[in-house]
């Protein structure tokens, strides 16, 4: 059986290597047809997911709080 060859993975550093200082990067957009409202909630749709996260959990403590208080007092 004979040995694959291992894949180098250090960067060419010498006179020839490639200069990657001037590399033109391609970002791929689709333009797409939206309302104001559905255009507001796409440029802002993970601060919503953040913030309804933190609602959810700061509702879910102040619940429990309220049932522990209300066991306490018998009613």
């Amino acid at each position: 059986m004979s040995k694959s060859k291992k894949k180098r993975d250090k960067k060419y550093t010498g006179r020839d290597a490639k200069d990657t200082s001037n590399v033109v990067r391609v970002r791929r957009v689709n333009a797409v047809a939206r309302s104001d409202r559905a255009q507001w909630l796409h440029d802002h749709k993970k601060a919503i997911w953040r913030w309804s996260i933190v609602t959810v959990l700061v509702g879910a403590v102040v619940f429990l709080i309220v049932q522990a208080f209300m066991a306490i007092g018998g009613r």
